[in-house]
């Protein structure tokens, strides 16, 4: 668990290292997974630029909903406790339905089920909600980002027209270190 709290504490702090290697060796089990992956969302989330508007004020919080996923959910609330989003915006961390989906600026929709992915993914469409997933159809989808382990790493994958089409703007880099998929969904 010690080598898990560190390597989460380094994601945080290092954007560039965004890829990371799972140490299989160490017995990752499902919520080291997850940890590791939320500090690498909350990094993400810094990364992408929203239309003007988005949020009610300069104060508001950056709220993160979680559909189908209750390690990502745990593991994004205790990392909210002590990290902010881009400026010093706090980070609310909300287990959603499809219905409360569009009161977030981000959603991370956990792997598993295709229809309730889809049925998600369709209720956002052109909104200016930034989708991060895990599951391998999730860009073909049309989610945005996709946080896929492959070969015991962390990759990401963006689906840049998507996130247009919605109006976000994605940083260069993080651009630089993804796998840019392009169609999907929506």
């Amino acid at each position: 668990m010690r080598i898990v709290k560190t390597l989460v504490a380094a994601l945080i702090l290092l954007i560039p290292s965004l890829c990371v290697s799972l140490p299989a060796h160490a017995g990752v089990d499902a919520a080291d997974e997850y940890e590791i992956k939320a500090a690498m969302y909350v990094n993400l989330v810094r990364l992408v630029d929203w239309p003007p508007g988005t949020y009610g004020s300069a104060a508001s919080p950056l709220i993160i909903g979680v559909a189908g996923s209750d390690d990502m959910a745990q593991a994004l609330e205790k990392i909210a406790q002590s990290k902010s989003a881009p400026g010093t915006r706090p980070i609310k961390v909300r287990r959603i339905t499809g219905a409360s989906a569009v009161e977030c600026q981000s959603i991370f929709v956990g792997g598993g089920d295709k229809k309730k992915i889809q049925a998600i993914l369709d209720s956002l469409a052109r909104s200016p909600v930034l989708t991060v997933g895990e599951d391998d159809r999730f860009i073909a989808l049309g989610g945005m980002i996709d946080l896929m382990v492959r070969n015991d790493r962390v990759q990401i994958e963006v689906n840049l027209d998507v996130a247009q089409t919605s109006g976000l703007t994605i940083s260069s880099r993080l651009l630089k270190i993804a796998i840019i998929r392009t169609g999907g969904g929506q």
